[in-house]
């Protein structure tokens, strides 16, 4: 079991888990500071994933970089079966990962609205791929799919080929060829 660390020494090592978490890509990283607002804990972090599988590979890095940076096991973890939303008990802080939906249902940090937030100087990467930034980013292909033309005879498109084509005062070679009589030949 870990015993008791100063509150400076918590705080670091909660940092150290954030950055094990940008490690593996997890996003929407938050550390708050909750002494002052439960007993069982100084600093909480949590973070988002965006499968099941994902949030076990940063559970498993937050432990590795514990251990190795400062010999530090957790005293209990939850959630290792299903993934969905892995905790790790550190005694003096604890780590949430959470499946992004499981986070979004759940709203953990309603919780502790009366914790103080600890800025996070965030890897660039991470503003520029999580979920929401890509959301955001992302080229939206409904109009041009909607607008498209059923038929791709009828696109508008310079491939090289050439194509027949008349003026308005030529006739319709297709009417003209439907007005046309029937022959036997």
């Amino acid at each position: 079991m870990n015993d008791q660390i100063s509150p400076d020494v918590a705080l670091q090592a909660a940092k150290v888990a954030v950055d094990a978490i940008w490690d593996k890509k997890g996003f929407e990283v938050v550390l708050l500071r909750v002494k002052e607002v439960v007993q069982y804990t100084d600093y909480i972090v949590i973070a988002s994933a965006s499968s099941d599988r994902h949030a076990m590979a940063i559970a498993d890095n937050v432990e590795f970089f514990l251990h190795k940076e400062l010999k530090q096991k957790p005293i209990g973890s939850e959630g290792r079966q299903t993934g969905r939303w892995v905790l790790l008990d550190y005694s003096d802080f604890v780590v949430h990962v959470f499946h992004r939906p499981v986070r979004d249902y759940y709203e953990i940090e309603r919780l502790y609205a009366d914790a103080t937030r600890i800025e996070l100087n965030e890897p660039a990467w991470v503003q520029e791929t999580s979920p929401d930034a890509m959301q955001e980013t992302a080229i939206d292909y409904s109009e041009m799919l909607w607008n498209a033309p059923a038929d791709p005879e009828d696109a508008d498109h310079d491939d090289g080929d050439v194509t027949a084509t008349w003026d308005d005062e030529d006739e319709d070679p297709v009417a003209k060829s439907a007005d046309a009589p029937l022959t036997d030949s």
